[in-house]
């Protein structure tokens, strides 16, 4: 399957997914005051990080490993089993110990959702891996069909609790848990289905994953840094836990704006990598050059439009009373192109080998993002995290951009200024296929 068409089904289904978290959101945001609405925000991301921490590694060396040989597949699809088991019970032990040491609460919340946020973590971890198999055999459908369950079981959840029952906060994170389990469960037996049912775990094959693995953790947890820490430190920094978890519900309306705008950059990265593994440098370079181009023309467009209808954007993200994110948002917007713009080079690299010199700048540019969010934060609140949000993405996308240049060969106008033919050629595959 080629490129467009791969990313015609997984942008199907991230549009799909789209509507479906924003009719989510938009019920939380409503129906959860601001400080409920911080707690879930912080267990959203608690159990991300789980699963990137422990997990992302796996599944991107899923890919590189069946990328290039599909015959693993049967093995690494019990890998994915045993290793999701394994790191689940090591975890809950982790957790247990942690728990004695800590009182009732971690991080400003209650354990009960931290144990939830673990759950949620080995199952994502569980759900990726195997959706990763499926993109390298290129079952995009039935990828595509993973996130769709998943966003509809949690709005129909989310429905019946919130609408129906008129429920809070501990309904709200057990519709995000089934939703997240049904993906999973989707995932595995569609990969079951084309590869046969597999115990056996191969040692051989989880070492290749481990040597590739090293490198992919780093890169994976570096990125999450420099993206969320705002998320973990404006409570901290605010001076006052309530004010703090109210800062972080703001601070969520604007990163959600965010993640709108990145849902094509990263199905475009994703598929780019799945098939940059299996190309050599020169024809990764050239396909990363065009899709480079139309991602940045396409983020220009979405942040201007965000300028121009952003209070709009807002009340419909969450209602009026969050009103107050709209300067924050106008301040994120050009961190948000050069992330969005960034991730598709940076995507390139991971698919060839994770070198050091890209997996490390994230590290160094969180750590200035951390002191710069120490100044800003308690002097201007979330419009301080955005300013930061902002300045180290253009950072990070300025060294990334002129690191691609260098390996490439290609002026700065030919990886950055969108072509007519590069916009001819995507509208007239989508045209065809639809």
């Amino acid at each position: 399957m080629g490129f467009l068409r791969g990313f015609s089904i997984a942008m199907g289904a991230s549009t799909i997914l789209l509507v479906l978290s924003f009719l989510n959101n938009k019920l939380i945001y409503v129906y959860l005051d601001k400080s409920d609405n911080g707690v879930y925000i912080i267990f959203l991301r608690f159990s991300m990080f789980i699963s990137l921490v422990f997990g992302e590694w796996f599944r991107l060396s899923n890919i590189n490993i069946a990328g290039g040989d599909k015959s693993t597949i049967p093995a690494l699809s019990a890998n994915n089993l045993w290793y999701s088991a394994s790191m689940g019970t090591v975890l809950a032990i982790a957790a247990l110990a942690l728990s004695q040491f800590t009182g009732s609460t971690f991080g400003g919340i209650s354990w009960k959702y931290i144990w939830v946020a673990l759950l949620v973590g080995v199952i994502v971890i569980f759900r990726e891996s195997f959706q990763s198999l499926l993109m390298v055999s290129q079952k995009m459908l039935s990828y595509g069909i993973t996130f769709v369950l998943w966003g509809s079981v949690v709005l129909a959840m989310n429905i019946i609790f919130l609408l129906v029952f008129n429920a809070k906060l501990d309904f709200v994170v057990a519709a995000w848990f089934m939703g997240i389990l049904a993906g999973a469960l989707f995932a595995y037996f569609s990969v079951v289905s084309y590869n046969g049912f597999h115990w056996k775990p191969s040692w051989q094959v989880f070492s290749m994953s481990g040597a590739i693995g090293v490198r992919a953790w780093l890169a994976v947890v570096g990125m999450f840094l420099m993206l969320n820490i705002h998320a973990f430190i404006l409570g901290p920094l605010s001076g006052n836990n309530s004010d703090g978890l109210v800062m972080v519900a703001v601070f969520s309306v604007c990163f959600r704006f965010f993640q709108l705008l990145q849902r094509v950059s990263n199905v475009s990265g994703t598929i780019l990598f799945s098939h940059v593994v299996r190309e050599d440098k020169n024809a990764g370079y050239e396909m990363t050059r065009r899709v480079t181009r139309n991602i940045i023309l396409f983020s220009v467009i979405f942040s201007f439009g965000g300028m121009i209808a952003g209070k709009g954007i807002i009340r419909l993200i969450s209602n009026s009373t969050y009103l107050m994110a709209y300067v924050p948002m106008l301040i994120m917007l050009p961190g948000i192109i050069a992330m969005n713009t960034g991730s598709v080079i940076n995507g390139m690299y991971w698919g060839h080998g994770y070198p050091y010199k890209v997996i490390l700048a994230p590290f160094v540019i969180t750590i200035a993002g951390i002191a710069l969010d120490a100044v800003l934060i308690p002097r201007i609140g979330v419009s301080g995290a955005t300013l930061t949000f902002t300045l180290m993405n253009v950072a990070w996308f300025a060294y990334i951009t002129l690191l691609f240049k260098a390996d490439s060969g290609y002026s700065l106008s030919e990886i950055l200024i969108p072509r007519r033919e590069d916009i001819v050629l995507v509208s007239s595959r989508i045209k065809k296929l639809f």
